[in-house]
C-alpha cells in the first residue's frame, strides 16, 4: 500500500508538471475588442517603444534642468616628481655674468585636494532650453498618444476583418453542407435518368468552387490571426478568442456622431503635435537671439596642497586656497554669424507655420472626404444586404421548387451562385464600412 500511494503521487506530479508545460507553451486570449485595443496598448511592440521614449524625455527634461542648479566638484591629486624641473638663471644674479646658473624649484612630493562649486546667475540659452524641455516631453507625451490611437484604429480594423472572415467561412460551411446533400440528391436523379450529366457536372464543380472558397478563406483567418497577434503583441503560439460579435458593430455605429461631431483641432493629435513642433522652433528663435545676451555665472573654490621632499612628513603641513568669483562673457562681434542664425530660425518657424495652416485645412478636408465615404459605404451597405437577404429567399425558394421538382438543377446552382456572389459582395461592402467608420471615429476623436 506504501508503494502503490508513491506511484500515485508521482504519476499526479507527472501530469501536474506536463499540463504546465503545455499551458506555458500555449495560452488562450478571451478578448472583447476593448479588451484587445487595452492589451494592444500595453504589449504592442513599437507602443511599448514610444511610452519608454515618454520616459526618456522626463529624465532629459530633469537632465536640461539639472543644469542650472549648482554644480559640485572635487578633484585630488599627489605627484612624485623622479626629477625636478631645472631652469637656467642669468649668471649676473650670482656675479658671474654672460653664464647661466642651472636651479631647481619645487619639492619631490606633492599633493592637492580641492571642491569647486559653479552656478549659472544669467544665461538666455539655458532660460529658453528649460522651456524648450519641457515641450519636449509634452511631445514625446503626444507622440505617445498618437501611437496608441493608431494601434487602437490598426487593432479595431484587424478584429473586424477576423469576424468577417470567421463569419463568412460559417456561411460557406453551411453552404458546403446543403450542396452535400443535394449532389447526393442530384446523383440519385441521374442514376434514375431524371436528370443529365451535365446537371451533375455542373453540381459538382460548383460544389468544387465552394470547397477551394473555404480553403482560402481558411488560409485568410490564419494569416488574419497571426497579423491580430503581432499588433497585440502577443506570442505566435498563443490562441486568442474573439468574444465580440459582427452584429454588435454593425448595430452600434453612431451616424449621428461620425456626421454630426464638429472636428476641434486644438483636441486633434496630429494638430497638437504640429502645435509643439511650433513652439520648439520658436524656442529655436530665441535660443539665437540670446546669443547677443551676456552670460554670467558664479563660481567658489577651495584648494590645500602639500609639499615635502620627504614622502613621510608629505601630509604634515597643507597650504590653503580660497578663491570667490564671477565671470561674464558679453558677446561684442561675430562677423554677422549670429544674425544669420537667427534670420534662419525664423525661416525654419515660417515653414512649420505653413505645414501648420497646410494641416488645418487637410484635416477638415480629410473629415469631409470620410464622411462622403461612409454615406458611400452605409448606402452600399445597405443595398447589399438586401440583395443578399433577396438572393438567400430566392435560393431557399429554388431549393424547395426542386425538391418538389418544380425547378431544373440548372436554375438551383445559378440560384446558389447568384447568393455566394451576393455574400461575398455583402461582406466586402461590411468590411468597407466597418473601415470608414473606424478611421472617422478616430479622426474626430478628442485627446
Amino acid at each position: 500500500m506504501k508503494y502503490l500511494i508513491q506511484i500515485i503521487l508521482v504519476l499526479l506530479l507527472a501530469e501536474s508538471s506536463a499540463y504546465t508545460q503545455t499551458d506555458s507553451v500555449t495560452a488562450k486570449h478571451y478578448l472583447s475588442l476593448e479588451d484587445a485595443k487595452n492589451y494592444a496598448i500595453e504589449h504592442n511592440y513599437q507602443n511599448k517603444n514610444s511610452a519608454i521614449d515618454k520616459d526618456i524625455s522626463k529624465k532629459q527634461q530633469w537632465e536640461y534642468l539639472a543644469i542650472g542648479f549648482p554644480q559640485l566638484n572635487a578633484t585630488a591629486e599627489y605627484q612624485n616628481m623622479l626629477n625636478l624641473p631645472t631652469s637656467l638663471l642669468p649668471g649676473e644674479i650670482v656675479g658671474r655674468p654672460g653664464e647661466y646658473i642651472p636651479v631647481q624649484f619645487g619639492q619631490q612630493h606633492n599633493a592637492s585636494w580641492g571642491v569647486t562649486a559653479t552656478q549659472i546667475i544669467f544665461n538666455g540659452s539655458y532660460i529658453v532650453g528649460v522651456e524648450a524641455a519641457k515641450i519636449l516631453t509634452e511631445l514625446a507625451s503626444q507622440t505617445y498618444t498618437k501611437s496608441s490611437l493608431s494601434i487602437e484604429e490598426t487593432v479595431t480594423k484587424s478584429y473586424y476583418l477576423v469576424l468577417i472572415a470567421e463569419e463568412s467561412k460559417k456561411i460557406l460551411e453551411e453552404t458546403k453542407v446543403n450542396f452535400e446533400n443535394l449532389l447526393k440528391e442530384i446523383e440519385e436523379s441521374h442514376r434514375l435518368g431524371f436528370v443529365e450529366d451535365i446537371d451533375v457536372d455542373q453540381l459538382r464543380l460548383t460544389k468544387q468552387n465552394n470547397d477551394n472558397t473555404i480553403i482560402s478563406i481558411d488560409n485568410q483567418i490564419e494569416l488574419a490571426y497571426r497579423l491580430l497577434k503581432y499588433q497585440l503583441g502577443i506570442d505566435y503560439n498563443d490562441k486568442i478568442i474573439l468574444t465580440d460579435s459582427l452584429d454588435k458593430f454593425t448595430k452600434n455605429i453612431d451616424d449621428a456622431y461620425l456626421l454630426g461631431e464638429q472636428l476641434e483641432l486644438n483636441k486633434n493629435i496630429d494638430y497638437k503635435i504640429m502645435q509643439s513642433q511650433e513652439g520648439l522652433k520658436l524656442s529655436a528663435l530665441k535660443n539665437e537671439k540670446s546669443q547677443y545676451l551676456p552670460q554670467i555665472s558664479g563660481f567658489m573654490s577651495y584648494s590645500q596642497n602639500a609639499y615635502d621632499n620627504d614622502f613621510s612628513k608629505l601630509f604634515s603641513k597643507w597650504y590653503t586656497t580660497h578663491i570667490v568669483g564671477i565671470q561674464i562673457n558679453i558677446p561684442i562681434f561675430s562677423s554677422g554669424m549670429r544674425n544669420a542664425r537667427v534670420q534662419q530660425a525664423k525661416l525654419v518657424l515660417e515653414k512649420v507655420k505653413n505645414s501648420k495652416a497646410e494641416l488645418e485645412q487637410g484635416l477638415n478636408l480629410q473629415v469631409e472626404q470620410l464622411r462622403s465615404n461612409y454615406i458611400n459605404a452605409k448606402l452600399k451597405f445597405e443595398n447589399e444586404k438586401w440583395n443578399m437577404e433577396l438572393s438567400k429567399k430566392i435560393n431557399n425558394k429554388t431549393e424547395k421548387k426542386y425538391k418538389q421538382g418544380m425547378a431544373s438543377a440548372n436554375d438551383l446552382m445559378l440560384t446558389q451562385n447568384q447568393y455566394l456572389m451576393a455574400l461575398n459582395n455583402y461582406y466586402q461592402a461590411l468590411s468597407q464600412l466597418l473601415s470608414v467608420s473606424s478611421e472617422l471615429y478616430y479622426l474626430l476623436q478628442k485627446n
